[in-house]
């Protein structure tokens, strides 16, 4: 046994130094690691290191590397290079000093061609290079037929002799490499080149100087362009000239100046004195290109034209500069013609025309020939400061001009002609007559003074009046582009002047409008035209050559008029009439108020006085020649001045037939609110419907503001924007004393004035003044009765109306305006409009009032057509008159349709009125009130809830008193639904009786007399009964809630009812007060006042408290056993071992 125990003791003490040899190994082996492994971690990071940058190098790892390798390919190779030197891979050279061998390599070879190629170079050099005059002539006229040929100026160049170039179908480009050709004619006027016969010349500079633009201060208008020289030679060395250049903004546009500097360098250069020398000639089928380079004249000297084309012949205009010319005839600057047979051709596509003058057509001329303008700039060029003429940008006579874009800019019609009232001269952008037809759709007409009239565009055939015909009269046709800051000074016409016997018509486009703005008529004398000006005729039998303004889609706006007729004035000898059709807008703008102030003392020398308020006409002075003194009567008339006058004027001498029509709707469909004056001594308004015809004057102003629905929708569809012009005496944005026509050229129809009476009976209570409102349609095309509902859209509103407190309903109508007629019949249809009041249930009768007139047409003017200018057509005005009048009643039956109830003849009473009443005599419309009435109700409820026990029948009191005064009472069913929860509360909610409310018991609306939108608060409480004695083992709960209940009318006959609820209690006082952290909160089906009981029964040291003691009494006896055992079990172990 002990040989046994000393086994075990030896075995456990080797398996103790086993365990203790382990934890030292362990221990030894650990602080190898820690001394050991820093290191090799931190080797082993760089070399990760390391190879993350060699990838990122050799490309592998991110674009930002290709990058890298794509500009560091010699580096690479010097890399591959150290490894060769290391006797890695095959020898291969520095990438550098193979590309420097490779490159000593080409230039060896390449010597040898390149000195073939200086060679070749040289002779072609020397067959294209031309050195004096000499070779100019002859290399250039050398050029075989169809030939495509270039050459160089090597030196500056004087040829004084002409040189041809006649060989059909040559083509040569003469580059005039910052060299000057000068050329005097040999004093004989010769030119320089002629090019005919299907030749063609192409002058360019490839040596051309810069063009610098900067802004200039100063007048937008008239800065003609100048000219610098040297101071030795005379020769041009730099070009000045303006460019007004104009930004459409919404409405309007802006302006701004801009000064152009040119240095010049290549130019071909007349050096004749008093000469009239076609510097470059082109005839007969010849072509003239100009690319770039300068084409003018020597200081002090003059040309006929400094390029002129005739018969057939082409001048095409891409760049480069033509300027500085003085003529003694027409076109200083280019002269298309149609002399000696077929029309000529300018097209210009870029380049400047500036600073050449000219009696007429200072910078271009053009005599029945082809104008086209589609880039470029046309600036600063004038007319003389003497004699007469047209045109100081550009003239044409015959032909067509058309301008789709480019610039026409500051250019200036010099001389006033010494006669006030004429007119006869101007257009100092652009000047047309004799049959030209002008058409711009695009570009700007900017910047341009006149001292006469037609600052911008001046378009007349007043040579050809006498003809009876407007066959191949001159015309303008203006779709798109602007016309913007352009000045008349003396005469009409600031922006556009249109002539007698001119048809004009403006009419834009969605993607190209039209801007005639701030512009500017500075005549004190004339009747003014800001905008426009049209010219009429009032020689007895010359009325007919009337100048005619067609103009559609128009939006007349922010002009002004030291006169009258800010937007628009007329003193006609022809016709006017303004429709919506495609029409106008014309409103917001301003006039001479109504003041009498006006001064009689203009000074024709000095061009001075007139600057009273109004501004006045000087037409009626005593000792003046034209007595254009109408706007005096209107001046002296109270009625005129009073009623309104800032955006219509018309003042004529008086007529026996209407000489205007103009009609309340404006362009956009909205109410144009015109008020104003008739015939100097009627104060008028005229609806949107209605219309004035004029036999003598007529002032109106609109209503309408820039930021009224009216006018912006006329914005939205409008095409044409006429802002911002002045005019010191009439018209703004247009005068005429022609004939005008603002809308499609269609027949007007005048519908007669009609008074119609109607009554109006209400059952159930009192009429109230103007408590209904009623409407009378004129019938269009379609049947408005052809469904269950009378169908408005159809027809045309004329007259509205409201009832007076008797019953009674009138309408005076007036005279209706419309584009098309009816025949000699004309129905109208009068009805109720539906109120919005629910408790009144309107009359639907509709009543069809159908008047037989007589037509009685009264010839306005003729027009040209829209679409065709060469095609008349007679306008008229037809005036219908009443002969009778029928009346029907039509209701709608219960299958949905109307029904013919009655039909009558209606009679006119003593005061005009036709009486819209049945024969028996009852009301034309009958309209029922039923009182309005609402009710709601409300279903108090509460929740019980016991805790501990069982649900029994405990009861609630409901109460609209704190003192619970005949409560409503609830009681729990101890058999009904009871909800358990999962701590063992029951609960069961329990509902009292309805409440119900009535309209009567809430307080109205002192904006509403119905009760519609009534309110009131009511206010409850809610408590549980405490019955003790009857439950004595539970607890009862003694809070009182208070409902809040606030019954509100929804306008729809029902009282929607919101109730909120708080805990509380009702305090000795009897008062109820809300507990500290009580909220206000919202009655819903799961949030309801809630009462909880609580069961309790009689147990050991009070309740559940004793159990909980026994239990634990019970765990130390069990304890204390526990522990017994196990000393006893140890006691034995013990005794066992001293036994063994």
């Amino acid at each position: 046994m002990k040989a046994n125990s000393e086994k075990t003791k030896q075995s456990k003490k080797a398996t103790r130094r086993v365990l203790a040899g382990v934890l030292c190994g362990a221990s030894v082996l650990s602080l190898v690691l820690s001394l050991v492994m820093p290191p090799i971690s931190q080797a082993i990071a760089n070399d990760a290191q390391t190879v993350s940058t060699e990838e990122t190098v050799t490309g592998d790892s991110s674009s930002e590397s290709t990058d890298v390798e794509n500009t560091n390919n010699g580096d690479t190779e010097n890399q591959n290079s150290d490894d060769v030197e290391n006797g890695v891979g095959d020898a291969q050279p520095e990438e550098q000093p193979k590309d420097e061998s490779q490159a000593e390599d080409n230039e060896a070879v390449d010597d040898g061609t390149v000195s073939v190629a200086e060679e070749a170079a040289e002779n072609e050099e020397a067959a294209t290079a031309i050195a004096n005059g000499g070779e100019l002539r002859d290399k250039l006229q050398g050029v075989g037929e169809n030939q495509a040929v270039s050459f160089e100026l090597a030196n500056d160049i004087d040829y004084p002799g002409e040189i041809k170039l006649e060989k059909s179908g040559s083509n040569i480009t003469l580059d005039l490499s910052g060299h000057k050709i000068t050329h005097s004619g040999d004093n004989s006027n010769k030119p320089l080149f002629n090019i005919t016969n299907n030749a063609a010349l192409t002058v360019k500079d490839s040596n051309q100087g810069s063009d610098q633009k900067q802004t200039s201060d100063g007048g937008n208008n008239g800065r003609v362009a100048s000219m610098d020289y040297d101071t030795s030679s005379g020769i041009p060395t730099k070009l000045t000239y303006y460019v007004t250049e104009s930004t459409p903004n919404g409405t309007g546009t802006t302006e701004t100046l801009y000064r152009h500097e040119v240095s010049i360098n290549g130019a071909i250069v007349g050096t004749a004195a008093g000469s009239t020398m076609r510097l470059i000639n082109v005839y007969a089928g010849g072509t003239f290109n100009l690319d770039s380079g300068v084409i003018t004249q020597q200081y002090n000297c003059n040309v006929g034209n400094l390029i002129y084309a005739e018969n057939g012949s082409t001048v095409n205009m891409s760049g480069g500069y033509v300027c500085g010319a003085s003529s003694s005839g027409t076109g200083a600057g280019i002269k298309v013609s149609n002399d000696k047979g077929k029309a000529s051709t300018l097209k210009l596509t870029g380049g400047v025309i500036a600073g050449n003058s000219a009696p007429s057509g200072g910078g271009v001329y053009a005599g029945g020939s082809t104008v086209t303008i589609t880039g470029g700039v046309i600036s600063g060029n004038s007319t003389l400061p003497s004699g007469t003429g047209f045109g100081g940008g550009i003239m044409a006579e015959g032909g067509s001009v058309t301008v789709s874009g480019g610039y026409i800019t500051n250019n200036k019609y010099a001389n006033f002609c010494g006669q006030d009232g004429y007119g006869d001269h101007g257009g100092a952008g652009l000047a047309a007559r004799n049959g030209t037809h002008v058409t711009i759709s695009g570009g700007q007409i900017t910047g341009n003074y006149s001292e006469e009239a037609g600052g911008g565009v001046y378009v007349t055939d007043v040579d050809r009046n006498d003809q009876t015909s407007r066959q191949g009269m001159a015309w303008l046709n203006i779709t798109g582009g602007i016309i913007a800051s352009n000045v008349s000074n003396r005469s009409e016409g600031a922006g556009i002047r249109v002539g007698q016997m001119v048809d004009a018509m403006i009419n834009g486009t969605e993607d190209s409008k039209v801007y005639i703005t701030n512009n500017h008529c500075m005549s004190r004398f004339d009747w003014g035209g800001g905008g426009i000006f049209v010219q009429g005729n009032s020689n007895q039998g010359k009325e007919y050559t009337a100048g005619r303004l067609f103009i559609y889609n128009s939006y007349i706006s922010a002009n002004e008029a030291g006169g009258y007729g800010g937007g628009v004035a007329v003193c006609p000898t022809g016709k006017t009439l303004v429709t919506n059709t495609e029409g106008t807008a014309i409103f917001g703008n301003s006039s001479a108020k109504d003041q009498q102030d006006a001064k009689a003392d203009y000074n024709p020398e000095e061009n001075s006085g007139n600057e009273g308020t109004p501004h006045l006409s000087a037409g009626g002075y005593e000792g003046l020649e034209h007595k254009k003194n109408q706007d005096a009567d209107a001046y002296n008339a109270k009625e005129f001045r009073e009623n309104g006058h800032a955006d219509f004027f018309l003042a004529a001498e008086d007529h026996k037939t209407p000489i205007a029509a103009v009609i309340g709707k404006m362009l956009g469909g909205g109410d144009a609110k015109y008020k104003g004056s008739k015939e100097l001594t009627q104060a008028i308004t005229i609806p949107a419907n209605g219309g004035v015809q004029v036999y003598k004057s007529i002032g109106l102003s609109s209503g309408v503001t820039a930021q009224d629905e009216a006018a912006i929708n006329a914005q939205k569809v409008a095409t044409t924007f006429i802002t911002g012009n002045y005019s010191w005496d009439h018209g703004g944005g247009i005068m005429s004393n022609g004939d005008l026509y603002m809308g499609a050229p269609e027949d007007t129809y005048v519908y007669p004035s009609l008074k119609l009476k109607a009554t109006k009976k209400l059952k159930g209570r009192d009429l109230k003044k103007e408590e209904f409102s009623f409407t009378v349609y004129r019938k269009n095309s379609d049947n408005p009765l052809a469904g269950t509902t009378f169908n408005r859209n159809v027809c045309t509103e004329v007259g509205t109306a409201k009832n007076d407190a008797s019953g009674n309903i009138t309408f005076d109508l007036g005279e209706q305006f419309a584009t098309g007629g009816t025949g000699n019949e004309i129905t109208y249809y009068l009805v109720e409009d539906a109120g919005d009041d629910p408790d009144i249930t309107c009359d639907s009768s509709v009543y069809e009032i159908v008047v037989r007139t007589q037509d009685k047409p009264t010839k306005l003017m003729t027009v040209p057509s829209k679409n065709n200018p060469n095609e008349e057509k007679e306008l008229l005005i037809h005036n219908y008159t009443i002969t009778d009048v029928n009346g029907t009643k039509y209701e709608l039956d219960k299958s949905g349709k109307w029904v013919n109830k009655k039909t009558w003849s209606v009679a006119k009473n003593v005061d005009g009125y036709y009486q819209i009443i049945c024969e028996d005599g009852s009301p034309t419309f009958t309209n029922v009130c039923t009182a309005y009435d609402s009710t709601g109700v409300w279903i108090p409820k509460a929740t019980k809830v016991v805790e501990g026990g069982e649900m029994k029948e405990f009861t609630l009191e409901f109460a609209d008193n704190e003192n619970f005064d005949k409560p409503m009472t609830a009681t729990t069913d101890p058999d009904g639904e009871i909800t358990t929860t999962a701590d063992g509360k029951k609960s069961q909610t329990r509902s009292f009786g309805e409440i119900e409310y009535k309209l009567d018991q809430l307080d109205k609306l002192k904006t509403d007399s119905t009760g519609r939108g009534a309110s009131k608060t009511f206010t409850y409480y809610v408590r549980e009964k405490k019955e003790s004695s009857t439950y004595p083992h539970y607890k009862f709960d003694q809070s009182v809630y208070r409902f809040k209940v606030v019954a509100t009318d929804n306008t729809k006959g029902r009282i929607d009812c919101a109730v909120t609820y708080m805990k509380g209690t009702v305090g000795s006082d009897g008062e109820w007060k809300p507990d500290p952290d009580a909220e206000e909160l919202n009655l819903t089906e799961t949030s309801t006042p809630t009462f909880t009981n609580t069961y309790s029964t009689s147990l050991p040291l009070s309740g559940m408290s004793g159990v909980t003691l026994t239990y634990l009494a019970g765990a130390v006896v069990l304890c204390a056993a526990a522990a017994w055992m196990h000393i006893r079990r140890k006691a034995n172990a013990k005794g066992g071992e001293r036994r063994e």
